[in-house]
């Protein structure tokens, strides 16, 4: 017996209200899922970036510190040359005027001048000792910190002599 005049119907698991409304659902939690992956991704890629450079300060800063060392290394060598420069300045001044002098004497002639490094050799022939000793022995030593000068007597009366003089090398403060 039936209590209907209609015949029951069967009714889908899902209607098209409900398929829509499914559907809406998915695709909400796909785009989720979409937004979380982007967001991970950009997140990695800052963490990358900032892994960088915090790896290119690191190299930057350790350039610095090798510049930095490099710089003082060249202002050390810096100081340096101009105190070489200073000297040899002032040695090639004292030198000019030792030869200057030697050419307005006009009598104590030079028959050789070797310089080697710290070393000036000079030798030649004078009329008297004295005579070189006043004008060139003496300005000799005012220039170079070790003077030694030997004599020995020609015919003619004059003098032959070689003179080696020997400045000291420089110290570092």
């Amino acid at each position: 017996m039936t209590y209907s005049f209609t015949k029951a119907k069967n009714k889908p698991l899902l209607t098209s209200f409900g398929k829509i409304w499914f559907f809406l659902f998915s695709l909400s939690i796909l785009f989720i899922f979409a937004i979380y992956m982007l967001y991970v991704i950009r997140i990695g890629l800052a963490h990358n970036g900032i892994y960088n450079k915090e790896q290119e300060t690191i190299h930057t800063k350790e350039e610095i510190k090798k510049a930095q060392i490099l710089y003082e290394l060249l202002v050390e060598q810096n100081l340096i040359a101009n105190k070489y420069n200073e000297h040899n300045e002032i040695m090639k001044n004292s030198l000019k005027n030792l030869f200057d002098m030697v050419i307005r004497t006009d009598s104590i002639k030079l028959d050789s001048f070797d310089w080697e490094q710290n070393t000036l050799t000079l030798s030649g022939v004078s009329p008297t000792k004295e005579m070189f000793s006043l004008l060139l022995e003496t300005p000799l030593r005012s220039v170079f910190d070790e003077t030694y000068t030997s004599y020995y007597k020609l015919t003619n009366g004059w003098y032959r002599f070689v003179s080696i003089n020997k400045k000291q090398i420089l110290e570092e403060d």
